[in-house]
């Protein structure tokens, strides 16, 4: 019986693996820091609950799927041959894609889940590629941005240093990637060229041409990058108004997110600065992506709690770090879960 277990445990998908892992490390996270700082005050607070804020952090969080779903509706519609989705179908892609980057060690489904999503929605994968791309690049932008800000006003402020140490290491890769991105979307013929270079080394290609699938492959490739190219080039096409909007989608998308924390805090009667709540939050989601655990859990849940602890009365924290976890990752996941069992099965 035992090794039966075993064999149907070693044939679970990588993404179901993923998340038994990421649910039992945030979990487990919470739950030591609720216990850790678990007082006599702890539950007083929880019985002055303010419901009305728990309401005010669930519309937040509606809104997040709304804004980002819009934001992915209107760069597929801007980018590409006129393709054009609906709103639902863009809050499903984005659900698909959260839960995929949150079951998988250093996000690595989100581009793909991205990708696909789009591509069931009515993009080929070529257009599919080029808004998954100008979307991260956006994201990436503002968040370097924002990072060398932080670097530059809030150099004294106390992080952890092995925090700190990931932050740096953070913004690094995504200054780095920013510019891959920009090369990408600002001149995608290169994709082409490499294309054709890869193309004309004579034994790949004799090789290539031995069989119909191979040829079948080599013609469905260079399609789609031309169709990548041409979606990626409609940056440069378009005006700048439309750029405008989604890069104000995206600011707003993250100021609705960093606002769910001060809210909470609110439920449980605790003011906070707004600013130097955002600040830390900003931290913990720009070094999010680069920890192996699935969805940052466990260090996610950690980090926040020591981050703010220096402003968060200590009967409170654990309820908060609790909270803020199920409002911004398992509400999320929840419905980023369904999304994604639906797009499994087309």
């Amino acid at each position: 019986m035992r090794r039966i277990d075993q064999e149907e445990a070693k044939s679970l998908p990588a993404w179901k693996k993923g998340l038994v892992i990421s649910l039992a490390f945030s979990i487990a996270a919470a739950l030591f820091v609720f216990f850790a700082h678990f007082e006599e005050d702890t539950l007083t607070n929880l019985l002055q609950l303010r419901a009305e804020f728990l309401l005010l952090a669930l519309i937040a969080v509606f809104f997040l799927g709304i804004i980002e779903g819009f934001r992915i509706k209107l760069l597929a519609a801007s980018l590409g041959h006129g393709q054009r989705i609906s709103l639902a179908d863009g809050v499903r892609v984005f659900l698909a894609t959260f839960f995929f980057a949150a079951v998988t060690p250093f996000a690595a489904g989100e581009w793909p889940a991205h990708i696909v999503a789009l591509h069931r929605s009515g993009l080929s994968l070529g257009e599919a590629s080029a808004v998954t791309i100008t979307r991260a690049f956006l994201t990436k932008l503002i968040f370097t941005m924002a990072a060398f800000i932080f670097l530059l006003f809030y150099r004294e402020q106390s992080l952890p240093a092995y925090l700190y140490k990931i932050f740096l290491y953070a913004i690094f890769i995504s200054f780095f990637m920013s510019l891959i991105f920009f090369f990408l979307l600002w001149r995608p013929v290169y994709l082409e060229s490499l294309l054709h270079k890869i193309d004309s080394i004579s034994w790949l290609a004799s090789l290539l041409a031995k069989s119909n699938r191979g040829q079948r492959a080599v013609f469905f490739l260079k399609n789609e990058v031309k169709k990548f190219s041409f979606t990626a080039g409609g940056l440069n096409r378009r005006k700048a108004g439309i750029l405008i909007v989604i890069i104000f989608l995206t600011i707003i998308y993250w100021i609705c997110f960093f606002s769910i924390a001060p809210i909470l805090l609110l439920g449980l009667n605790t003011t906070v600065p707004f600013f130097k709540s955002f600040t830390w939050q900003f931290v913990i989601q720009i070094v999010l992506p680069y920890i192996p655990i699935p969805g940052g859990s466990g260090v996610v849940e950690l980090s926040l709690a020591g981050l703010f602890k220096y402003f968060v009365p200590s009967s409170v924290l654990g309820l908060f770090i609790i909270a803020w976890r199920f409002f911004t990752y398992y509400i999320l996941l929840f419905f980023g879960g369904l999304a994604a069992l639906g797009y499994l099965k087309l």
